[in-house]
């Protein structure tokens, strides 16, 4: 039984587009979590409490669909696969790890309070997967 019968992968061309596909929608993943981040750092944006709510939840939600996806092609046990995967969440994860750093720095040179209004932290586990999570 296949979701899509018509697309098989059955040259060398077909697989070696799948795989920069699969490498990109990791990149993709790291990107649905970085704008996540964003929405909840702009908390005092919201006219109201509940469309704040309302757009991280459904960001929330959009992030775990994309994942399970990603989950099912891992599951296809194909090397190739898994390897454009992980290499694609390791760059994408990099990238906009950087992007977070360098955003940071630049909040922190700003606010001359002890205490930032933004939660700053390099390693805040409520915007990865939640099977990776290591609290």
């Amino acid at each position: 039984l296949f979701l899509f019968p018509g697309w098989n992968i059955d040259t060398r061309i077909k697989y070696a587009l799948f795989i920069i596909i699969v490498f990109c929608m990791g990149i993709f993943n790291e990107i649905i979590i970085y704008n996540r981040h964003l929405l909840v750092q702009r908390t005092n944006v919201w006219s109201s409490v509940f469309v704040q709510q309302l757009c991280i939840s459904l960001s929330y939600g959009v992030h775990m669909l994309f994942a399970y996806c990603l989950m099912l092609l891992v599951m296809t046990y194909d090397i190739g696969t898994f390897i454009a995967l992980i290499f694609g969440l390791i760059l994408g994860h990099f990238i906009f790890g950087i992007i977070r750093i360098r955003s940071r720095t630049q909040i922190n040179s700003l606010t001359t309070e002890t205490t930032p209004l933004i939660n700053t932290s390099s390693h805040d586990h409520s915007f990865s997967t939640p099977c990776c999570q290591t609290e």
